[in-house]
């Protein structure tokens, strides 16, 4: 009887912490706040979809990650390979960007919630 009561927790969990949806806010650079979208469909620990400043030009996310409501991914942009480590709590999502391209590197922080 303890063990399922601990997998019905489990899943529980696990579904509370889908990160599946559409989420939109702000990734804000040292140059100021820019528009932020994100498309994303996670399955487990495995998170796909795509990332750009509006609907119309996204990018595909590779490596996508969903650990204990830790979000890794990285887009391939025109100006380098941006890395997300960010956190999903309910409808919310923040964290950090990195961006190297050659021998320099930016950060930024983004926060989204999901779009309704």
């Amino acid at each position: 009887m303890k063990h399922v009561f601990l997998m019905i927790l489990a899943a529980a969990c696990l579904m509370a912490a889908d990160a599946t949806g559409h989420w939109a806010g702000t990734m804000t650079t040292n140059s100021g706040d820019q528009p932020a979208h994100l498309v994303l469909k996670q399955e487990g620990a495995k998170l796909t979809g795509t990332a750009g400043p509006s609907m119309d030009h996204q990018l595909p996310i590779q490596n996508g990650k969903a650990v204990n409501g830790v979000l890794t991914f990285e887009v391939q942009g025109s100006n380098g390979l941006m890395k997300f480590n960010v956190k999903h709590t309910g409808d919310e999502i923040k964290g950090d960007i990195t961006r190297g391209n050659g021998g320099d590197k930016d950060s930024a922080k983004l926060s989204v919630k999901r779009a309704k």
